[in-house]
């Protein structure tokens, strides 16, 4: 005779069977041996309380995601990834501590991403993404958390030394500064290029030439994916937008559109780059499971975007209905005799 299982043990066997990828109310059904409507009734409960999400929903199915809420979109790291992860963040908030210093979200996160790249620390297998401003782990670095762990690292002296080499040669500098120096350090261009958008853009007075010489560059090396083609048509369209913009007003009269524009179409961007830098990792090739977790997160950027380009546009055609269209004593003689015949103008 089977055992009967309490209401938390189906609930835990539900969080447990999502730990490696979303799955359906059927699926999840067959995994923990249960009912469909018991499991559909503890979904929703572990929905209200934060616990899972539903990321797809149409008539003939329910998809639920796990929410781990370390990670970026919700996507699973192991257990050993996590510790690691973690013992990793106490060590360089500690080295700050030590420097009389709290390290923001930001020197965090890019002091993670040095050690877990240099080749010293033995830690290359620690997923490193790309997103909105360059290189992260793929574990969200918050200095407010507690992250004293019990994990000895085999080379943690070594690791102590490029903490401590980091801080020292950006203790003085400003976030930005240590975002756009990743970004060189990398040489990845197209993050550059925001960098020097944004600069471009923050002047009181702004350099056209060289804001159109930033944005066409950024057009010819943004990514052109069979699979993704918004990303190089919104790229375009923002580009031809703003060059037709300035035929008829001062950019700097629309710099708060121009600057919001582009803000929503990198954020789909960059949200793009986050899937295509995390699918060459073979953990993640599945890209079919991938585009689960990013799904919703792409759709909703993507549509904001398409919505501020869309805004801009028409500040642009309402310059065009504004503007003034100088008539040749010819053509208004032609319509002085128009109107005699028809009595129109």
């Amino acid at each position: 005779m089977a055992i009967r299982k309490t209401a938390e043990q189906i609930k835990e066997e539900i969080l447990s069977c999502l730990n490696e990828s979303p799955l359906s109310t059927e699926q999840i059904r067959i995994k923990v041996e249960s009912n469909w409507s018991t499991v559909n009734n503890y979904l929703e409960e572990l929905s209200k309380n934060g616990k899972v999400k539903e990321i797809i929903s149409t008539d003939k199915a329910k998809i639920y995601q796990r929410v781990f809420g370390d990670t970026y979109f919700d996507i699973p790291i192991t257990n050993e990834e996590r510790k690691k992860f973690r013992a990793l963040f106490s060590l360089i908030i500690k080295k700050y501590k030590e420097n009389n210093k709290i390290p923001n979200k930001t020197e965090l996160a890019k002091t993670a991403v040095k050690v877990i790249n240099s080749k010293e620390s033995c830690l290359s297998e620690l997923p490193v993404v790309w997103y909105l401003y360059g290189a992260i782990p793929l574990m969200i670095a918050d200095p407010s958390q507690d992250y004293q762990e019990g994990y000895v690292f085999e080379h943690e002296q070594k690791i102590n030394k490029i903490i401590e080499i980091f801080i020292k040669e950006n203790y003085h500098k400003k976030t930005k500064q240590i975002q756009k120096e990743q970004h060189i350090e990398y040489k990845d261009r197209l993050y550059r290029l925001v960098d020097d958008f944004l600069e471009l853009t923050e002047a009181p007075s702004w350099n056209k030439e060289k804001i159109f010489e930033t944005l066409n560059e950024f057009c010819i090396i943004c990514p052109i994916d069979e699979e993704f083609k918004e990303v190089f048509w919104l790229t375009e369209r923002f580009v031809s937008t703003v060059r037709k913009l300035s035929y008829f007003d001062n950019l700097e009269n629309n710099r708060t559109k121009i600057r919001s524009t582009f803000d929503s179409i990198w954020k789909f961007i960059a949200t793009y780059n986050f899937y295509k830098t995390i699918s060459v990792k073979k953990r993640f090739s599945d890209k079919n499971l991938l585009k689960l977790y990013l799904r919703n997160p792409l759709v909703i950027r993507r549509t904001c975007a398409e919505e501020a380009l869309s805004e801009l546009y028409s500040i642009y055609l309402s310059k065009i209905d504004d503007r003034e269209i100088s008539i040749s004593p010819e053509v208004q003689k032609i319509r002085e005799i128009m109107q005699d015949w028809t009595g129109e103008d």
